[in-house]
């Protein structure tokens, strides 16, 4: 429900946070994860990189996620190249 213009910027907050509760032991890596590699998509698709996700996500996270990328794209917060870069990185093996 957030406007479109906030989403970047609350996912960079959630992915400090998280890291800062892993570094902590308030959670671990794996109960963060999705978020986390996520939110590393998120920065390579504004900078041109690659996220290095190396695991499968959650097909309901990935449904969101993709959602949420198409979101971006339309209101162009991220390149429209970021759509076929999501579909490449997170494809089902």
């Amino acid at each position: 429900n957030l406007p479109v213009e906030a989403v970047i910027r609350a996912v960079e907050h959630q992915c400090k946070t998280l890291e800062q509760d892993i570094s902590y032991k308030r959670l671990t890596v794996e109960e963060g994860f999705s978020i986390l590699c996520f939110g590393q998509f998120i920065r390579s698709a504004t900078r041109g990189g690659s996220s290095n996700c190396l695991r499968g996500l959650p097909p309901d996270h990935l449904e969101f996620y993709k959602e949420t990328i198409v979101r971006l794209v339309l209101a162009r917060q991220l390149p429209a190249s970021a759509m076929d870069k999501f579909d490449r990185e997170f494809a089902p093996a």
